[in-house]
């Protein structure tokens, strides 16, 4: 997964500063990480660091490497942490902190690691048409960041298609928009440009389900999108429940989430529904009617990805997290806490497995966090034509039946994946 906030910072200095020697450095695709580090401290002059708050524990040892070795050199701290908490100390790990977004129109591919190139030759490349969404979801960063949705100008976006398809021959282009038809007439534009060029690439996206409509995404674009290369389309289902939806601040129906899905499986797209669980104020009932929807969804086939049911995961500020500081939830109210705060809390695996909500029961926290092991496997394994993954499938749909999310077996399962299987999640 590339790191577009940092590459896309390296990009802009690189641009404006001329002569500059730039180098991005990406931890989670770099080969003997630290050793490309260490060697590029020798001649720099500043070091940034693009922080989450997960990420802090993995960067505070290298900023306390720069000080003690490179007393000269000056560190600047930005990202989503920075911004989300402005007003923290950061103390003295840190010359500047940058707490405002940079501009974001320039990617330049020479900074990529040459592992990420490895995967756009090999798997996906990626392109971007748009930052942020405009939509206010309770639960979502973008919401309490106040954002909105930044188009990129549709010829950029069609440059960068042709970059990425002659430096990389991709047989898959990702375009890693939040909402990529959020602007229909770019979206339509960008497929008649795939199709007027006879690339070969197939292609997926995400998208809202509330775009399944007249003069969107209808029965006039679905059959150009298929015959342009799109094979998946990603959505954010979160929840069965129509109050809970509403909760969210979701704008949308139940009745939009399952004709979304019914037009991808009628034109042959897979449909990957990503789903939450755990959410403040959620009744027992509430959840059965997400399992429901569960059940109707993936009753289409293969065609049909379950992406969890995910516990939710709190983000600090905005309306959902002004709801669970009720309960007494609380988050570091100090840089230093956030070093270890991630040690006791959920781990920022591909799903939390271990949580302790105030909001939730001692029995659900124990349970829910592992309801994605069952529909994730169970659902989705079971239409595999892998004949390993397809026992795992059957055995753990005999768990979701039964709505039963606990068991020996369920964590040995995911104790065997952990250790021996790479991931499939993207």
């Amino acid at each position: 997964m590339v790191m577009w906030g940092a590459w896309a910072v390296a990009s802009y200095y690189k641009k404006i500063i001329e002569g500059s020697d730039v180098k991005f450095l990406d931890e989670n695709n770099e080969d003997d990480f630290f050793k490309k580090f260490k060697e590029a401290l020798k001649d720099r002059d500043y070091v940034g660091f693009s922080l989450t708050s997960m990420q802090i524990k993995y960067t505070v040892p290298l900023v306390k490497y720069i000080r003690k070795n490179y007393p000269q050199i000056k560190i600047v701290a930005g990202g989503i942490h920075p911004i989300l908490f402005p007003n923290q100390d950061y103390g003295d790990y840190f010359d500047e902190v940058v707490d405002y977004e940079l501009p974001k129109d320039t990617f330049d591919y020479s900074l990529l690691p040459e592992q990420v190139k490895d995967v756009y030759r090999k798997k996906r490349g990626q392109v971007v048409t748009g930052f942020n969404c405009s939509y206010k979801c309770a639960f979502c960063i973008n919401s309490v960041r106040n954002c909105k949705y930044e188009g990129v100008p549709v010829e950029k976006v069609l440059a960068d298609i042709d970059y990425v398809v002659q430096e990389f021959n991709p047989p898959k282009i990702y375009f890693r928009d939040e909402d990529f038809f959020q602007d229909i007439d770019k979206a339509k534009a960008i497929i008649d440009y795939i199709l007027d060029k006879k690339y070969k690439f197939v292609w997926d996206t995400s998208s809202r389900v509330i775009h399944f409509m007249p003069r969107r995404i209808d029965d006039d674009l679905l059959p150009k999108m298929v015959k342009s290369g799109c094979q998946q389309l990603r959505f954010g289902v979160e929840s069965g429940s129509q109050r809970v939806l509403n909760y969210l601040r979701k704008g949308q129906t139940v009745q939009q989430i399952k004709y979304a899905v019914e037009q991808c499986v009628k034109y042959g797209i897979h449909a990957t529904c990503s789903i939450m669980t755990g959410i403040p104020t959620e009744t027992a009932e509430e959840r059965e009617e997400t399992y429901k929807l569960i059940d109707v969804l993936s009753s289409h086939g293969s065609l049909v990805d379950i992406l969890g049911p995910q516990i939710y995961r709190p983000y600090p500020g905005g309306l959902l997290y002004e709801e669970i500081k009720k309960y007494g939830f609380k988050m570091p109210d100090t840089f230093e806490g956030w070093i270890t705060y991630y040690d006791e809390n959920p781990l920022g695996d591909v799903f939390d497995t271990e949580v302790n909500y105030p909001w939730l029961n001692e029995e659900e926290n124990k349970i829910l966090p592992y309801t994605w092991v069952v529909a994730h496997y169970g659902l989705n394994y079971s239409n595999s034509k892998n004949p390993i993954k397809k026992l795992i499938g059957w055995w753990l749909m005999g768990h979701w039946k039964l709505r039963w999310f606990d068991g020996l077996d369920v964590k040995l399962f995911m104790f065997l994946r952990k250790k021996f299987l790479r991931t499939d999640l993207e």
